[in-house]
């Protein structure tokens, strides 16, 4: 059985070529994105209610829907942050959910913030539960007003609305979204002293406006053989309908309507929330995420032909940039995994071609793509998409998988030297290396078991390093004790007594390294604790230098992008927000290293990379977003010298120019808390606590999540005559 794919050289041919096909067929199926697919453990729920402060925020809409999500087992950890206006409290469910479990929490906390909603106090917005998408944009393409004055953000807006409608009609596209996209109303301006002669005021103005937008059902009419559904018509549908909405109705019989003592107009929200810049140009950008486990490229081909036919349709004064596309480090990690095999086929055959002669050199570093191979097949019947962290595995394994066949390969040609024949040599070498062979690959594969077995985002994120090295030794050690001694026996050579030894057929040999090895485990074996002390001595050196390496668990990624934070005080406008990115702008495009330069106000930026996102919705003082550079290099040459330059120039805010890093998304690089009942101790407390950081080397902002003492006008008016006056508190 052993010497069987020897015996039968058309099943070896067979075996060869059905592993050749089968690891080209998967290269082509397999899908293939930058990083893993990570389950949505992370999410928020957004609540708005003008006029609000932070503490009747936190008392009247945080508490209950907190309170609510709270009770829920499959919840982790909530974190809320209320602000003047807004609410958020931030939910991480438990890391052992998985799947079908994930969906059922989210569908549990939705209920809870729906059974919550009827004690939130009157102007509330209905609470906005949102699931974190761990993952970059697959491609982002964006809206750029190149012309003078104005920008016409109306057709930039049905523009956006419609790229979008071309991205969700591609095969494969997971989800979409609008960053930047301004938000339409009509305005009621009312004339007050023609609202004062009828008698009216604003609010009561307001409720009749409202009260005319007839939405819900009137009831039905039934009779012995059907019913139908009767509905009051008058929907407010138009700006003319609104205009004819009644206020006063007359004793002649006509009435005072909304044209006759308002001016109804159509616009866009003012101040905005939310709005984006490209290279100091306003902008909207229109973001699509791809299906997990297809081709980013294959897709991302498509949608760029989509956005041409796209682009040669808009208006001069305005440009369809795609000002991100993840397909193109997809393939520069996939590449990079081509190079890497291609170099260590190439040294692996040059080494052993010195040590070992041509015929070993060719027969062991074929075992190399057949590994490959067999390992994409696998990928391929277990549906494991190839990312940074499969390709990983792989250059970790590299050198790995040619040492089963190297110990096989000389192994043979040691049999062969004694005059053992050909199919008897392949039976004694594989009988004498089977058990040691399975043994370290058993002992390796359990080393890296832990890996491939770990639970939660952090076994989903690195889980496929463990898996791609398991499969890879795994699949080596099937193809040495199987096609390598077939391979052996048919390339081997007719030996003859006495023959000299040639360093292109046999290796070269040297002799003082052969004699010192010999040496060495002539000694070991006579006195063992030699080689426990011979062994220690390297691991010891490796501690010792270890100590003086940067100690980081997830380290900066090699990308020619950084990205962008700015913080400015609560009480900023947009406008603030505004001043301030355009000045950052047009700093950071000095730089002959900078491209290009993408903001997004009042939420969070379109998401580059995996771990890059913001929750930061609602907030005027808040911008984010990221800086395109000419090369990976730059990063790092330019980094630290543009935070000091941001630093200086923006002493106000707090303005973050941050490298991306790989795992999970972390808010700072050190948080800590301080818990208690009261708010004054609390703040006082995170004051000292951020005096004491400040003064550490090394440290560039701290930030405090309670913030007392935020301005506000407070109004003491005198009810009794403000109710003589018709107007109500």
């Amino acid at each position: 059985m052993l010497t069987l794919f020897y015996r039968l050289p058309r099943l070896t041919v067979l075996v060869l070529l059905v592993i050749i096909a089968g690891g080209l067929g998967a290269m082509m199926t397999l899908g293939r994105q930058e990083d893993p697919t990570l389950t949505e453990r992370y999410g928020w729920v957004l609540t708005t209610l003008p006029g609000a402060d932070a503490e009747r925020m936190e008392a009247l809409v945080t508490d209950p829907i907190e309170s609510g999500i709270r009770e829920l087992a499959e919840v982790d950890e909530v974190q809320s942050v209320s602000r003047a206006n807004v609410s958020q409290v931030g939910v991480k469910l438990e890391d052992d959910l998985t799947g079908t479990e994930v969906d059922n929490a989210w569908t549990l906390i939705r209920q809870k913030v729906e059974a919550a909603r009827p004690g939130l106090p009157a102007g509330a917005s209905a609470p906005e539960t949102t699931r974190a998408y761990i993952g970059a944009a697959t491609i982002l393409v964006s809206l750029v007003w190149e012309g003078e004055g104005e920008p016409q953000l109306a057709v930039m807006a049905r523009m956006a609305q419609d790229l979008e409608d071309v991205f969700t009609n591609l095969d494969g596209t997971e989800e979409t979204d609008i960053y930047g996209l301004p938000e339409e109303e009509i305005r009621v301006i009312l004339d007050p002293d023609a609202l004062a002669a009828a008698g009216l005021n604003i609010q009561s103005a307001a409720a009749l406006v409202s009260g005319a937008d007839a939405k819900a059902p009137a009831g039905q009419m039934r009779s012995g053989r059907s019913t139908i559904g009767v509905e009051v018509g008058g929907e407010l549908t138009s700006i003319s309908r609104i205009r004819e909405v009644p206020l006063v109705q007359l004793s002649d019989g006509s009435a005072i309507r909304v044209g006759d003592v308002a001016e109804v107009i159509k616009g866009f929200k003012t101040p905005p929330e939310v709005m984006n810049y490209n290279n100091n140009k306003r902008s909207v950008t229109v973001g699509a995420f791809i299906q997990p486990g297809l081709r980013g490229d294959v897709w991302s081909a498509r949608a760029r032909k989509a956005v041409a036919e796209f682009a040669a349709t808009a208006p001069r004064d305005i440009a369809v940039l795609t000002v991100f596309d993840q397909s193109i480090y997809t393939e520069a990690r996939l590449n990079g995994l081509a190079k890497n095999l291609g170099f260590s086929a190439v040294i692996v055959f040059a080494v052993l071609f010195f040590i070992m002669g041509w015929r070993a050199a060719l027969i062991v570093g074929t075992a190399l793509p057949l590994t490959i191979c067999l390992v994409l097949i696998l990928f391929n019947i277990f549906g494991m998409p190839l990312h940074q962290m499969s390709v990983t595995g792989l250059v970790i394994a590299l050198g790995l998988l040619i040492d089963n066949a190297i110990v096989v390969v000389d192994k043979y040609e040691q049999k062969r030297a004694r005059g053992t024949a050909k199919l008897d040599a392949i039976e004694q070498s594989l009988k004498h290396l089977m058990g040691p062979l399975f043994a370290s690959t058993l002992t390796t594969a359990l080393a890296f078991a832990p890996i491939a077995l770990m639970a939660g985002p952090s076994g989903e994120f690195i889980g496929m390093i463990g898996i791609s090295v398991i499969f890879s030794v795994v699949t080596s050690l099937l193809i040495a004790m199987t096609l390598i001694p077939a391979m052996a026996g048919w390339f081997d050579r007719v030996r003859t007594p006495g023959e000299k030894r040639r360093w292109w057929r046999d290796g070269i040999s040297f002799n003082i390294l052969s004699d010192g090895y010999r040496w060495t485990v002539g000694a070991v074996l006579h006195f063992p604790p030699l080689g426990i002390m011979l062994g220690l001595v390297p691991a010891f050196i490796g501690f010792y230098l270890g100590g003086s390496l940067p100690m980081q668990f997830f380290p900066q990624t090699e990308r020619d992008q950084f990205q962008l934070d700015l913080t400015l005080s609560p009480e900023a406008s947009i406008e603030e927000t505004l001043e301030a990115t355009g000045r950052a702008t047009e700093l950071l495009l000095a730089y002959p290293q900078i491209k290009s330069v993408n903001w997004t106000l009042g939420e969070g930026a379109p998401r580059v990379y995996y771990n890059a996102f913001s929750n930061q919705n609602g907030v005027s003082g808040y911008a984010a977003g990221w800086v395109q550079l000419t090369d990976t290099q730059a990063t790092h040459e330019i980094l630290p010298e543009i935070q000091r330059h941001m630093r200086h120039e923006f002493p106000q805010a707090q303005f973050l120019t941050l490298p991306y890093e790989q795992g999970p998304p972390i808010d700072a690089p050190i948080g800590f808390y301080f818990s208690g009942d009261d708010l004054n101790v609390l703040s006082q407390l995170g004051d000292q606590a951020r005096r004491i950081l400040a003064a550490t080397p090394g440290v560039t902002y701290t930030q405090a999540s309670l913030l007392l003492g935020a301005p506000k006008i407070t109004f003491e008016a005198d009810e009794a005559a403000a109710a003589i006056a018709g107007q109500r508190l």
